[in-house]
């Protein structure tokens, strides 16, 4: 083989080597040519795979009578888009419509099937989007998710840590700890909100 066969490649002198069974002479160049265009294509491989990373996006609306959930679907959407923007691409959708946030994920049709689907070698995604923390977690639901991903490899993505979410990181941890607490406050008003209007008009 010559390095004519290896494009980017340039001929190098013959160095002769030790005399091959039979009295025929080797040539080392063209090997060790092959070998450093083996090892630099590998390395771009590489580097394309990690570009290509599968994504499943998870979202949620709460209910369609307060929120429209085309727009909202659309919006957080846009948002996951945007996060794994030159990592990879959405590969799958799973969206909840209809469902409050304080549902745990298997009593929510879509986070259930994202769930089961984890342990599918085939599933055809390899790791989770979110376009808000809100629209998935409420609480310490992350706690509970973060050993399920982390058995099947399949890691988190997410706005607020600015991508994927290391659950060994004390950063990371606390800004989802915060979120958790965010959002239970957040209902924890509206309910008030809800309860004071209701009273107001029975007055």
């Amino acid at each position: 083989m010559t390095t004519d066969l290896v494009p980017g490649l340039r001929k190098r002198p013959a160095v002769p080597t030790a005399p091959a069974p039979g009295g025929d002479s080797g040539v080392s160049a063209d090997s060790d040519a092959l070998a450093a265009w083996v090892q630099r294509s590998g390395c771009q491989a590489g580097e394309r795979s990690h570009a290509s990373v599968r994504f499943a996006f998870y979202g949620r609306v709460s209910t369609e009578d307060w929120q429209d959930p085309v727009t909202s679907r659309t919006r957080h959407r846009d948002q996951a888009h945007a996060l794994v923007a030159g990592h990879g691409m959405i590969a799958a959708e799973f969206f909840d419509s209809g469902q409050s946030r304080t549902l745990p994920w298997a009593r929510r049709p879509q986070a259930a099937a994202l769930v089961a689907a984890l342990a599918d070698p085939d599933r055809g995604w390899d790791a989770v989007v979110i376009g808000e923390y809100e629209r998935a977690f409420y609480g310490s639901q992350h706690a509970s998710a973060a050993p399920l991903f982390e058995h099947f490899g399949v890691t988190l993505w997410a706005p607020e840590v600015g991508g994927r979410i290391n659950w060994h990181d004390e950063e990371h941890e606390q800004t989802m700890l915060a979120l958790g607490l965010s959002s239970k406050r957040e209902i924890t008003r509206t309910r008030i909100r809800v309860r004071t209007a209701m009273a107001a008009q029975t007055r």
